[in-house]
């Protein structure tokens, strides 16, 4: 029956293709970051623990090795509690010295996940001792990327950060708790050490957060019963430690909670596209059964006529819808199989560190059981409305019968899928909206033409040498043929990572709180950060002349809102409770990403203020600016030969990143928007084309008694049109509601644009139209005499 209707069953094949695809590749994104479990024992009793500012219970990123102390022991609700610090740093293995993503981790960390290494072990209580034996465990990315998978690698020694070190373990691919480390080495105190002193007891340490704490809770202990134990300690610490800790809270958030935070409302959005997109296919192709099944009229009342109950009938029918369903189904798993390593390579990365996003056997089974149940949904109705027909009216009126069933249901149809595709593209219109927006945002600099990276010495590396390599590392590379400026900051803008400290105006007590970062003189120029009063750094501002700073426009505005900020002091600033004079104001820059505003930052010249890692910009004098990369890299080594370059990108590429998850989601709803669009046109051109053939005498008779082809193509039109209308003040109404659950992921659109409504609908009205004109232009093309002569 199926070849009989070869082209109906090629268009029915390739929408619910379409539809069963886009949803089993959402559906395998859903199950493998929302739905599916992180792969460690009893994975719901793992919690991240950070402090939060209480009158808004706003979590902060990170909490200080003291409090972290406290939280371990004075709770009673986990099994076991972890702190941990990432940092970057250099392996001296093979031809180049290469830069990895570090963690320094207390060893309670690999109890708190409970996962066996690969082979050896995890870190002990005696690999914390200071002084002890380097140790570290590699990650099995590390291990087979640069050791080739070498199973005697425990108890090899490796070169790490100038270090010797012993490797003691090799952890499963997937463990990767925290998405950062390529390799973990233990706490000399039981607590991670600070950045900027790391051989310093960090144990007393409460005025400076820089631990990401995580935790087991004990077997019976719900989340509700962490976080108000956790609430409790916090207000014990706010009142034993005021200065550090006033008006700080504490949380526990679940760890796989934490880790999809950045996406979740993301794939909710696009799980309930592609559910819309299902629906439309359903309704797509219950419209070409219903007019298959108008014109089977005759033929479904002969199968009656000779003996078959309805029952039989509507059986006949569904497994006609089924297998039709089935075979789009298989083919739909088949494009996903295909799709999936593209979507995941256009992924952010908080997406892409789940491993598990795979169309595995669940997801296999999803797809199978969803192809079904779609043959079933869109086949019931059209099976119904046929095995419902008298026999004796069909087999009287010969293959025209009665259509008016078929008509209304069919409108109900059509309207539903042009409502449903309104949503689709309203959404997708609102997000590329945003998006464009977004992109015109000015960073506060010049990201155009710049090479940056990331540099460090070995920790450990006392001041003078750290400031020494920098300077060199500055100088040679200006010195290079085709450069045109070089800086260094401690944190380079959409980087991620952020640091700051608190300080005082002088004369007042209030404090005060300000992003810093530490920079080499030319650092303004080269990224284009303009100069608004004072000066910058120069020459002449050294490690031992007066300690001065520039602040950004913002800072000048929350410190002295009514005066001229140059000249003034801060004190009290950072652990040696420094003065500055203010000498120069900057202009604004965005420094974690273009949708968040610019904050109060301060800037310290290199020398005066310290700092273990750098990023270099380079600007070139022309040209591509990655064309520089070999010389840059040989500059380096000039300086240290076991220093390797970490993070090399151009400036604009790392803004670019910043932007994916957003591209991602706008780039797959306006997909599955064009998929719906053109489902909802072909279903519209169906139904007027069902009609048109359906209405041929009428139409023979109208023009025979004197209807022009333009009152042919407006009665057609007007029809089409009509329920385009209806369709369109359905999808209104929902994209009115709907549209308000993606409001956090816009940027400077409203989630109710009056502009994006009017423009979407306006489109959908237009390719409807297209849709409902060219049915109706061979209806008015009809002539009179053949028609009512083939009547």
């Amino acid at each position: 029956m199926l070849r009989k209707d070869l082209g109906f069953t090629i268009v029915a094949v390739v929408a619910l293709m379409l539809a069963i695809a886009s949803t089993t590749v959402i559906f395998s994104v859903i199950n493998g970051v929302l739905l599916r479990p992180l792969p460690y024992p009893e994975a719901d009793r793992l919690v991240t623990l950070s402090p939060t500012v209480r009158a808004t219970n706003t979590p902060r990123d990170a909490t200080s090795p003291a409090n972290y102390l406290d939280w371990a022991a004075q709770n009673d609700v986990f099994a076991a509690m972890a702190a941990a610090r990432g940092w970057q740093g250099n392996l001296d293995e093979g031809d180049a010295p290469e830069r990895l993503r570090v963690t320094m981790v207390t060893a309670s960390f690999f109890r708190v996940f409970e996962t066996a290494p690969l082979i050896g072990r995890t870190l002990q209580a005696a690999d914390e001792q200071p002084g002890g034996a380097n140790v570290v465990v590699l990650s099995q990315g590390l291990w087979d990327r640069k050791f080739g998978g070498d199973r005697n690698i425990v108890g090899r020694g490796i070169r790490f950060d100038g270090e010797a070190h012993t490797v003691v373990g090799v952890m499963p691919a997937s463990f990767s708790p925290d998405d950062y480390g390529e390799l973990w080495v233990p706490s000399p105190f039981g607590v991670p050490t600070h950045a900027l002193r790391p051989t310093a007891d960090p144990r007393q340490i409460r005025d400076s957060n820089f631990l990401d704490v995580f935790a087991r809770m004990k077997p019976g202990v719900t989340i509700q019963q962490a976080r108000a134990q956790m609430d409790a300690i916090a207000l014990r610490l706010e009142k034993d430690y005021p200065n550090d800790n006033m008006g700080q809270g504490a949380t526990a958030t679940r760890l796989q909670e934490d880790k999809v935070s950045g996406i979740r409302s993301a794939l909710i959005m696009l799980g309930a596209a592609v559910g819309f997109l299902l629906l439309i296919g359903c309704a797509n192709i219950a419209n070409l059964q219903l007019a298959r099944g108008a014109a089977r009229a005759r033929e479904v009342s002969i199968r009656a006529a000779l003996g078959a109950d309805r029952r039989r009938l509507v059986r006949q029918l569904l497994t006609e819808s089924i297998l039709l369903a089935v075979i789009g189904g298989a083919l739909g798993i088949l494009v996903a199989l295909w799709a999936m390593p593209v979507l995941m390579a256009m992924a952010p990365p908080v997406l892409s560190s789940f491993k598990e996003v795979t169309i595995d056997r669940g997801v296999l089974l999803f797809g199978l059981i969803v192809s079904v149940l779609t043959g079933v949904i869109f086949g019931l109705t059209p099976a119904f409305q046929a095995s419902s027909a008298n026999p004796n009216d069909s087999l009287g009126e010969g293959e025209r019968g009665s259509t008016a069933a078929y008509n209304r249901s069919r409108s109900v149809l059509i309207t539903t899928e042009v409502g449903l595709t309104l949503v689709l593209l309203i959404g997708a219109g609102l997000m590329t909206k945003s998006f464009g927006k977004l992109m015109k945002v000015d960073p506060g600099f010049t990201p155009a033409n710049l090479l940056v990276f990331d540099i460090g010495l070995p920790a450990g590396s006392d001041d003078a040498r750290n400031l020494n390599f920098y300077q060199q590392v500055v100088e040679r590379i200006s010195s290079l043929p085709g450069v045109a400026r070089v800086g260094a900051v401690s944190r380079l803008p959409f980087s991620g990572g952020n640091s700051g400290r608190s300080f005082n105006l002088v004369g007042s007590e209030k404090s005060y709180d300000a992003d810093i970062r530490v920079s080499t003189p030319d650092y303004f120029r080269t990224m284009g950060i303009p100069l608004l009063r004072g000066r910058v750094f120069t020459e002449q501002d050294t490690p031992n002349s007066a300690r001065v700073c520039v602040i950004n426009e913002a800072a000048a505005r929350m410190l002295f809102p009514n005066d001229d900020p140059i000249g003034k002091y801060i004190t009290n600033f950072g652990p040696d409770s420094e003065t500055m004079q203010i000498v120069g104001v900057t202009g604004n820059i965005r420094h974690l990403a273009l949708d968040t505003p610019p904050r109060a930052e301060l800037y310290q010249l290199l020398g005066q203020g310290k700092w273990p890692r750098m990023f270099v910009a380079v600007r070139p004098i022309a040209g591509n600016p990655l064309a520089l990369l070999p010389s840059v890299q040989n500059a380096v080594w000039s300086v240290d030969g076991n220093v390797a370059l970490g993070n090399v990108r151009t400036m604009e590429d790392t803004i670019a990143r910043t932007l994916l998850k957003r591209k991602f989601t706008m780039t797959l709803l306006t997909i599955f928007a064009g998929i719906a669009i053109a489902l909802a046109s072909i279903g519209l051109y169906g139904v007027m084309s069902y009609s048109v053939s359906q209405r041929t005498r009428e139409i023979g008779i109208r023009m025979a008694l004197g209807a022009q082809r333009r009152d042919v193509l407006q009665l057609v039109i007007r029809q089409g049109m009509l329920l385009t209308m209806v369709g369109v003040g359905l999808g209104l109404a929902g994209s009115f509601g709907l549209t308000r659950l993606i409001s956090s992921l816009l940027f400077g659109v409203s989630a109710t644009d009056i502009g994006t409504f009017g423009a979407v609908s306006s489109l959908l009205f237009v390719i409807a139209l297209l849709a409902c004109w060219l049915p109706a232009r061979r209806a008015s093309r009809v002539d009179p005499i053949v028609a009512l002569h083939t009547e």
